[in-house]
């Protein structure tokens, strides 16, 4: 679209007839109060609704756990009633008696205690222990077994606390093996002697087929015996085979000293929540419980009172349905009402980014072209610099000194441009940044100058990426030079790295993890306007001289050359924060070196030859001076196609140094493919200083050196080139 077909464009526009007056935005947001009010108001019913019921049930439970725990301490009670009356009659049975006395009347006490022990179906054993804890009598056994229980922790504390009615944990008796629980009392002669104890053992499985019987109709509940330190001495269903033996958190309800209470927690024998009611079991150390899953109770309350609850949702769904459907017609209305706008505003954004693209890539060419020609330039500067520092100079090693730093900052600036321009050959490598940014902090530091404070915090977990380690040092002393300058009277610059995952794509980002390397200023910010044009190169807020708007460009070319991006988000007085979004590399730990290796080959050393392929006249004799002084006679030829007639006159060379791109119909590529294929033993290096030829030539397989390369570089390169023995 040109210029007048814009202005008319927007004639058009202006000139295009109202429409009806409908107004969008006050209907939609009707229809959506219609909405919210049909969903707000039954849900706010819905829950008090079932707020009260769950109350409701939660009371009901409670109530029907009092009444059960009452039924379970009466038949506790009974029987820890009749033990103790056994134990009362076996002891006015024995009053003083000891041991010798027992022995005695072994016969006639046992029958005494088999008519006491048949009568209560509850009763395992009726026992009677001497001081030592051996058995001396028992309502089972005639005479009574040699049996003796002086390790058993019920008899060691009814021994030392003289306790008239101990309960022990459940344990198995030593003679039938039978599951039990003992109650012990005491005995002491007149003069206080320990005469030893008495022993009533019950069955376990009397209590739990009592507690079975019990919740036959509900088998959701839980039924206990505990004692007052927790100890399980009865439960049904039982608890998991490696449950504790004790329930830590009744325990401490058991301590408050309350004989009665209800209370909700998580149980350590099964791990399940449970709404609970206990009971003192007279003035025995036992304590009656009865459970009841909260999971359970909720299920019922569920299935009862929110499914009728759920019935009145049905009109508020129709309801829902119908504003559904009301809102999808208005908005296929809207953008019919709308259409036209955004054809218009498609078409001018279209043209609009055409023209900016069109713009940066002319822009590119451009500044790629510049650097390309000032690359050769500093070619023949630094080339006669070596030369002068080799063959030695007289009283002018200051100014070649001064030539040199200038060429290698003069070098930092073609780079630059090459980076911005998306032409730079890259060198990537796999590196950690927790590493790396240990090396890189002082250039860094020296970067922000003295009145900036800087930090960096990168975690050894932070992913490993693949990227140009010299380009990502440029662009962080890039962004730390902007940070001084946004802090004339200095501040803080943070550089924090870290890991970040996107599900979807987003601001150019695709899909993935990416490491994060945030740098962050407490300088002046930036408007909005000007955030917006950061990345672009050659713009720049400050004065002339100052700057070359290139360093943000060439962060950002830097991180998308890598799989990333960059972002800026500033605001003025504020600060600025510039995120670099590398890729998660998970490729090899040590990337492939980019570079493949030089060929070696055997040469005569007295007659060590270059064919040297390169256009421009001066870096060509430049060069040449070079490998004279090195040892080596060049040829030079000013093309490809030169090059290649004087390989065909039957010449040779102990190596072809060229240049890619040339004039003519072979350039440095071509020429090397035709000297692969007639004359595969020959050595060919190729030079070139566009990121895309050096991609290309190292898929050939090619040795390659980029430009700008100084002597040493072309020296390691001879150096590879081993010697014939024996010429």
């Amino acid at each position: 679209m040109n210029e007048s077909e814009e202005h008319a464009a927007s004639g058009t526009a202006e000139s295009l007839p109202s429409l009806p007056p409908l107004d969008f935005r006050a209907a939609r947001r009707r229809l959506f109060a219609a909405l919210v009010a049909s969903i707000v108001i039954p849900f706010a019913f819905f829950c008090l609704y079932g707020y009260y019921t769950y109350g409701r049930a939660l009371a009901e439970t409670s109530d029907a756990l009092v009444r059960l725990v009452r039924v379970v301490d009466e038949k506790a009670n009974a029987v820890f009633g009749i033990n103790r009356e056994l134990i009362s009659r076996i002891d006015d049975m024995l009053g003083s008696g000891d041991a010798d006395f027992i022995a005695r009347s072994e016969s006639d006490l046992h029958e005494r205690l088999a008519r006491l022990a048949q009568d209560h179906a509850q009763i395992a054993a009726l026992s009677v222990l001497d001081s030592r804890g051996r058995l001396v009598l028992s309502s089972r056994y005639f005479p009574a077994p040699n049996v003796s229980v002086a390790d058993r922790a019920d008899f060691i504390a009814a021994r030392d606390a003289h306790a008239i009615f101990h309960v022990s944990t459940p344990e198995r008796g030593r003679v039938n093996n039978t599951d039990i629980v003992n109650t012990l009392s005491a005995r002491y002669a007149k003069d206080g002697r320990f005469l030893g104890a008495i022993s009533i053992a019950v069955r376990r499985d009397f209590l739990i087929d009592f507690f079975r019987e019990l919740i036959a109709s509900d088998p959701t509940l839980t039924l206990a015996l505990h004692r007052d330190d927790g100890a399980v001495l009865a439960r049904y269903p039982p608890s998991a085979p490696n449950a504790p033996d004790r329930h830590s958190v009744l325990a401490t309800a058991f301590a408050q000293g309350e004989r009665t209470g209800i209370m909700r927690y998580v149980s350590p024998l099964d791990n399940d929540e449970k709404i609970a009611a206990w009971r003192r079991v007279g003035d025995y150390p036992v304590y009656a419980a009865v459970g009841f899953s909260l999971h359970d109770v909720r299920l019922a309350w569920w299935r009862r009172d929110v499914s009728i609850g759920s019935i009145g949702l049905i009109p508020c769904i129709a309801l829902w349905l119908l504003i559904g459907f009301t809102l999808r017609r208005l908005k296929a209305e809207e953008a019919a009402w709308h259409s036209w706008r955004g054809e218009l505003a498609l078409r001018r954004s279209a043209v609009a980014a055409t023209r900016r693209l069109q713009r940066m890539g002319a822009l590119g060419n451009l500044v790629a072209s510049v650097a390309h020609d000032f690359n050769n330039l500093l070619m023949v500067v630094t080339s006669n610099m070596e030369m002068a520092r080799r063959k030695g100079f007289n009283g002018l090693e200051k100014e070649v000194s001064a030539v040199e730093r200038a060429s290698r900052n003069a070098q930092s600036l073609a780079r630059r441009l090459m980076s911005v321009a998306r032409r730079q050959p890259l060198q990537m490598q796999v590196i950690r940044l927790d590493r790396w940014m240990t090396e890189s902090e002082p250039l860094v530091r020296a970067s922000v100058g003295e009145k900036v404070t800087l930090g960096t915090r990168v975690s050894d977990a932070t992913w490993p990426v693949r990227v140009d380690a010299t380009e990502l040092t440029s662009a962080l002393i890039n962004i730390a030079v902007n940070a001084k300058d946004a802090m004339p009277h200095g501040g803080d610059f943070r550089i924090d790295c870290s890991n970040v995952r996107h599900a979807d794509a987003r601001e150019g980002l695709a899909p993935g993890e990416y490491v994060l390397i945030s740098c962050k200023d407490s300088g002046i910010g930036m408007r909005p306007d000007v955030a917006r044009q950061a990345f672009e190169p050659l713009f720049t807020t400050k004065s002339a001289g100052a700057g070359t708007g290139l360093g943000l460009a060439q962060v950002l070319a830097m991180a998308e050359q890598a799989g990333g991006t960059a972002r800026a988000n500033s605001a003025l007085g504020f600060g600025t924060t510039i995120d670099i979004y590398l890729p998660h590399w998970t490729g090899a730990a040590d990337a492939p070196a980019d570079t493949p290796p030089v060929e070696t080959i055997v040469r005569d050393a007295p007659s060590s030859t270059v064919l040297l392929v390169e256009d421009n006249d001066e870096v060509a004799a430049g060069l040449c001076a070079v490998l004279d002084v090195l040892g080596w006679r060049a040829r030079h030829a000013s093309s490809g196609d030169a090059a290649k007639q004087l390989l065909e006159a039957g010449n040779d060379f102990d190596l072809v140094l060229s240049d890619i791109q040339m004039p003519g119909q072979c350039d440095g590529i071509k020429l090397a493919e035709w000297i692969k294929s007639t004359r595969p033993t020959q050595p060919v290096t190729l030079m070139t200083g566009y990121a895309d030829q050096l991609d290309e030539a190292r898929r050939t397989g090619f040795a390659i050196l980029a430009k700008p390369f100084n002597i040493d570089d072309l020296q390691r390169l001879l150096n590879s080139l081993s010697v014939r023995p024996g010429k």
